[in-house]
């Protein structure tokens, strides 16, 4: 004959008591995943690096006024400080459509030279650039 035992088919109350806490385990666990992946910070962990500043005004931008000694045409660039000033005069020379050798650029008293860079020549923002006509020649 079968005992009560062998032909119970339910767990005993130890077995559904550790079944119930494994489970409610699992459930505060996939709570607490579910609440530390909204609570992380996105940047812990993240290293902070100080600026360098001679990297940071490489790619700063500076206005430059270009205009011509009688005053008549005034024309604005937008340029990087470490970009040289040649392509800013070739660029105003093909807008205006004259030869780059046919023009001299001058920045506070002194010709602008083809290596130049508004940074080396101490440009900030706004600053005139004169142009005037080249002359040769001479006795």
């Amino acid at each position: 004959m079968l005992s009560d035992e062998e032909t119970n088919t339910e767990p005993s109350t130890s077995e559904t008591t550790n079944l119930a806490t494994s489970s409610t385990n699992r459930a505060t666990d996939d709570e607490d995943q579910r609440q530390s992946t909204s609570v992380v910070d996105p940047n812990a962990g993240a290293l902070e690096v100080p600026e360098d500043k001679s990297l940071a005004n490489t790619d700063e931008y500076i206005r430059l006024r270009v205009i011509t000694s009688d005053m008549t045409n005034e024309v604005h660039f937008r340029v990087k400080a470490a970009t040289a000033l040649v392509r800013l005069k070739r660029s105003y020379c093909s807008k205006l459509g004259f030869q780059v050798d046919e023009l001299r650029f001058v920045f506070d008293g002194h010709r602008i030279t083809d290596e130049d860079t508004p940074k080396s020549l101490g440009m900030i923002n706004d600053d005139v650039i004169e142009i005037y006509q080249e002359r040769t020649g001479g006795m």
